[in-house]
């Protein structure tokens, strides 16, 4: 019995849907139903009443419920009167994130972070994979969040993977595009490309793809480098091209159809992204629980 189990059985009992919870948490449902099931057999006790309409807390459940937000509420509150006893330079924390994730998804979680320890400290660094991989290198950084495959690492760097995503096309949502979903390599080589600058964390994972298709940069019709995924994304908005970004730095261009995704057809490229960091035994006090919060149940990334 730990925490996280008590965190993912209140959040099932919040939304009253094991799937629901299992997508807010990032986690498959079967992987949620074992948690729960876990829970019961612990308890010895059905927790919760199952129908196809979803799940609702047995009164026994609405018990464990009950005190389980309590223990997690006395388990932040021990946290804050240690963080407050404790001196400044263990609640400094600089993270290290390649431009894709640490311009969209990442500031939220430091924010929800932040909201949870008031005391953190924290700087956030956004350069592409390659710097911010120098930069942990020189121990300029306290930990690093990077696509996968992360290259050029020393061995004595924990790589541990805690997000999952995919490479899109993108197009403005104009004809022809939006009225389609996949896109053709043809008609990638053929199309006005702009293209992340050498050393993007992103750029490495689309040219290992096009070269396994049998592809190479120079087939494409590149029109510029950027090296900022915001200019990428409003040069394609203004249709002067298609890119390709992740789904998670997209998410809300799509959501307000400035953007149009494209999958490729027959294709699929999918990859994860990493935190990376010294041995726990490096990391001070804050480092360790922002690592032990971007790998826990909850979302890692809003």
């Amino acid at each position: 019995m730990n925490l996280p189990h008590f965190e993912m059985f209140c959040e099932v009992a919040r939304v009253k849907s094991f799937s629901k919870a299992a997508k807010l948490l990032h986690l498959s449902q079967p992987a949620i139903s074992a948690q729960i099931h876990y829970l019961e057999d612990y308890y010895g006790m059905q927790l919760f009443h199952r129908s196809s309409s979803g799940v609702t807390l047995t009164a026994v459940g609405e018990l464990v419920y009950k005190y389980a937000k309590e223990i997690l509420k006395l388990h932040d509150e021990l946290e804050n009167e240690i963080d407050s006893m404790l001196q400044s330079e263990n609640q400094k924390l600089i993270i290290g994130a390649s431009s894709t994730i640490g311009n969209s998804a990442l500031p939220c979680s430091i924010w929800t972070f932040k909201e949870k320890y008031p005391q953190a400290q924290i700087r956030l660094e956004v350069h592409n994979a390659e710097r911010i991989t120098a930069l942990l290198n020189d121990n300029q950084l306290n930990l690093a969040l990077l696509e996968n495959p992360v290259s050029g690492l020393p061995d004595d760097l924990v790589s541990q993977s805690i997000s999952n995503d995919e490479l899109l096309v993108i197009a403005p949502p104009k004809k022809p595009w939006n009225e389609r979903t996949t896109i053709s390599l043809e008609e990638i080589k053929k199309a006005p490309f702009i293209i992340r600058e050498s050393g993007s964390g992103l750029r490495q994972i689309f040219e290992e793809a096009i070269t396994s298709w049998g592809m190479k940069l120079e087939d494409l019709n590149i029109v510029t480098e950027m090296s900022s995924t915001s200019a990428i994304k409003s040069t394609v908005e203004a249709g002067l091209g298609l890119s390709i970004c992740s789904r998670i730095a997209t998410q809300k261009e799509i959501r307000t159809g400035t953007i149009h995704p494209l999958t490729i057809e027959g294709k699929s490229v999918k990859f994860s992204y990493q935190i990376v960091y010294k041995s726990e035994k490096s990391l001070n006090n804050i480092a360790k629980r922002f690592i032990r919060f971007i790998l826990g149940p909850g979302a890692p990334f809003c």
